[in-house]
């Protein structure tokens, strides 16, 4: 039970993470200059599970990923967007865009929120022997 709150814990990590990034974009969308931000997960898994794989570890399951041995590396980055310039004083921050990126990161959030609620109470119920 606590494997799954534990795993839900990087997700609510990495959601903080983001929302520190993308709310520094909203508050530099008129300095001038300034380059968006935004968290990058997905490489860091791809590369992580490209060396796991290319490991001869034994598994009981074909589907198994060698979590143990890769979960300390698989921390997220921040990266900066120095390919793209939205206006003429060389800022490239959106603000519809990163208002929909800090929505679409709070629902992910909020849902991580959920899922650790509902295995909280599967334990306070076990705790209480099924009573309320």
């Amino acid at each position: 039970m606590f494997k799954t709150v534990n795993k839900l814990s990087l997700g609510l990590n990495r959601a903080t993470l983001r929302h520190s990034v993308l709310s520094n974009n909203l508050a530099n969308v008129n300095t001038p200059g300034f380059k968006r931000s935004d968290v990058d997960t997905h490489s860091v898994f791809a590369e992580t599970l490209s060396r796991a794989r290319s490991l001869d570890l034994k598994r009981t399951d074909a589907r198994h990923l060698p979590a143990a041995s890769f979960r300390s590396q698989m921390q997220p980055s921040i990266v900066t967007d120095y390919s793209s310039t939205m206006r003429n004083d060389g800022n490239n921050v959106d603000l519809e865009r990163e208002r929909v990126y800090l929505m679409e990161n709070q629902l992910y959030y909020d849902s991580l929120i959920d899922a650790v609620s509902r295995k909280l109470g599967q334990l306070r119920s076990v705790i209480g022997e099924g009573r309320r």
